[in-house]
């Protein structure tokens, strides 16, 4: 058996930089001279001085006519001033024309200003005739001129060593004739894939295998932070295949990053591969949570940064530790994290000892922060897209109570939304926001009913989508609203959906039948209104075999075993995973599965009222009662009657 590694020294988050830093000096690595073109994205060695004044010359800023102020002054409509014209200059002459006293001459935006004119007069001012121009309205001296050196003096630092060229920044240093400068050499970062499961965008993907994700994502963040990034051929679950790349890699850029294989598990090979390297492992393992099983080794001056393989992990190390270390080593000026200070509208719980960082989504209203945790664990790949930072969490914090205020890591990614929709996925909802005007300004979290209420209340979401039944009274989301205390909020009727039991193969009509006939069953999320559907039916069947609901869902073989879409679990069970699921019809028709209907329910709108004057938001109300409206009555498993799109205020 392999030998198992664990951490035996965890070393805490803010020592991880000055760590590396006893190891490998964290400055630039020598500079070469660039075209302006090739220079955009880089920093800046030297700092760059003007080579001539701007504008080069002294020139015109309008359409009209040259002249010295004091020969028009008093000029108005009504008593006008002649003077005689001796010539034209346009845009792009070289010729310096002479004025006298009285006389003026013609020039375009740009032209060179006839000597010793010291004011333009707007054409619009004036009428010509045949060798005279009347003026019609006074101009002061300087008036319509920009002043040979007045914007740029030569010899005037334009950009100083540090500053990234930017396309503006290149645009102001061509306007003075700069063609070349120097800059710091970009970092080169070599991304080397580990791992058996990992298959190229684009391969065929057995069950058990995934696309490498985390290779397109450290190479777009080394490249935006204008490193010259390259990805490698991944490197199977082979000590020496993981070692012949590494090392490869290592001979062609100055740092490399792994992706996986660096936690405690037996077949994590690239943890050895490092301790082999000279000096070699310096850090295996950072006190925080996602992201513990972070390893960083050096090689000479080169530095090996091992990733973990989840997605979140990946991102967040990524964000703390790999693009500081790339903005030191290209000489930008101190790349520091974002924090800002946000309201957390749950309890959260801490870990003693380590940092852990919580996926959120940030919402602003009123000029106050709100950090919504998003659900799930660090391996969630949809979460890169919605995730906007990091609720943080201390060392020293057991748990940081509902209502409470924290830190929160900022995504360099992160722009904030207009309106945020979180609650129940829906596949007619997601098509009609994909439709909106306003759609890069809505954003759309899949979370749950019961999630995307709370979401509602709390103030991060402006609009939640809902389908709970309350036992109870048979009523769809109404008894919740009011159990939830939820105020301040308007209940937008939907359209209905058609639930039922999707299978492959075995027909099912009742959950009795699948525990008799011994099916994998697949159960949606907690705090979804299909689960409360399927606890709803567990229920009354357990009463009607007169067995505890308890003992019933003991015997329902995959009842702990959850995804939280109607996708999800016919996928799941289309791929032979699973036998069985309760969805919607729409879901079991796209993947070709039985369907044996259990019953409609109804999908609605939660709104908070004082997001109702948000354009988006009313872009998407009126989306959902046109288009919306119009999709469901065309589509097979939904349906609409007279109630849609009824509010009721709450």
């Amino acid at each position: 058996m392999a030998e198992r590694k664990i951490y035996r020294k965890l070393v805490a988050v803010d020592d991880v930089l000055p760590t590396i830093e006893k190891y490998v000096p964290l400055e630039p690595l020598g500079e070469v001279e660039a075209s302006l073109q090739e220079a955009v994205g880089r920093v800046l060695s030297r700092n760059v001085y003007a080579p001539t004044n701007y504008p080069p010359y002294t020139r015109s800023l309008v359409d009209g006519y040259a002249v010295i102020s004091e020969d028009v002054a008093g000029a108005y409509e009504d008593r006008p001033k002649e003077l005689k014209l001796v010539g034209t200059v346009k845009t792009g002459e070289t010729v310096l024309l002479r004025i006298g006293r009285g006389e003026c001459a013609g020039v375009s935006t740009g032209a060179v200003l006839p000597y010793p004119a010291d004011a333009v007069v707007p054409v619009e001012y004036t009428h010509a005739r045949p060798g005279v121009v009347e003026i019609y309205r006074s101009v002061a001296k300087g008036e319509n001129v920009d002043p040979a050196g007045s914007d740029i003096a030569e010899g005037e630092v334009l950009a100083w060593r540090g500053d990234i060229v930017t396309p503006s920044l290149a645009a102001l240093l061509a306007a003075v004739g700069v063609s070349r400068v120097h800059v710091f050499r970009p970092v080169r970062v070599g991304v080397v894939p580990t791992g058996n499961e990992l298959r190229e965008p684009g391969e065929r993907l057995e069950y058990g295998q995934v696309y490498d994700s985390n290779s397109y994502l450290v190479y777009g963040v080394a490249r935006m932070l204008g490193a010259d990034a390259r990805i490698y051929p991944r490197a199977p679950d082979v000590l020496e295949e993981v070692e012949e790349a590494i090392h490869r890699a290592l001979g062609e850029n100055d740092i490399v990053v792994t992706i996986g294989g660096t936690s405690a598990g037996e077949e994590d090979l690239v943890y050895r591969v490092l301790s082999s390297l000279d000096p070699g492992l310096i850090i295996h393992g950072v006190k925080q949570r996602p992201g513990r099983p972070l390893a960083v080794a050096v090689h000479g001056r080169k530095l090996v940064l091992g990733l973990p393989g989840f997605p979140l992990s990946c991102l967040l190390s990524i964000n703390l530790y790999l693009a500081p270390l790339i903005a030191k080593l290209q000489g930008a000026r101190a790349h520091e994290s974002r924090y800002i200070e946000a309201v957390v509208p749950v309890p959260m719980r801490g870990d003693p000892g380590s940092r852990v960082f919580v996926p959120c989504v940030i919402v602003e209203r009123g000029g106050n922060y709100t950090a919504f945790p998003l659900a799930g664990h660090s391996g969630r790949v949809s979460a890169l897209h919605l995730v906007d930072g990091y609720l943080v969490i201390p060392e020293s914090d057991e748990s940081l109570p509902s209502g409470s205020r924290a830190r929160v890591l900022v995504s360099p990614f992160w722009r904030p939304f207009e309106a945020n929709v979180i609650g129940s996925h829906d596949p007619l909802l997601q098509e009609v926001v994909a439709g909106l005007r306003s759609r890069d300004r809505v954003r759309l979290v899949s979370t749950g009913s019961l999630a995307g209420l709370q979401a509602v209340k709390s103030g991060v979401a402006d609009v939640a989508g809902t389908h709970l039944l309350d036992p109870e009274t048979g009523e769809y989301n109404t008894p919740f609203l009011k159990s939830l205390g939820l105020e301040g909020v308007v209940l937008v009727r939907g359209y209905l959906r058609e639930q039922g039991f999707v299978y492959r193969e075995d027909s099912v009509s009742s959950f009795s039948e699948v525990i008799e006939k011994g099916l994998k069953f697949v159960n949606r999320n907690a705090g979804s209104g299909t689960r409360a559907l399927i606890d709803h039916l567990l229920k009354a069947e357990a009463g009607r075999l007169g067995v505890g609901f308890e003992e019933l869902r003991e015997r329902l073989q995959g009842y702990t075993w959850e995804v939280k879409t109607h996708e999800a679990v016919a996928y799941l069970v289309a791929r032979g995973v699973a036998d069985v699921g309760v969805a919607i019809r729409y879901a079991a028709e796209r993947y070709g599965l039985g369907f044996t209907p259990i019953g409609f329910e109804r999908y609605d709108l939660v709104v908070r009222k004082d997001s109702l004057g948000k354009q988006a938001v009313r872009e998407l109300l009126d989306g959902f009662c046109s288009e919306g409206r119009r999709r469901a009555s065309e589509t097979r498993g939904y349906a609409v009657d007279s109630a849609m799109c009824e509010t009721l205020e709450f």
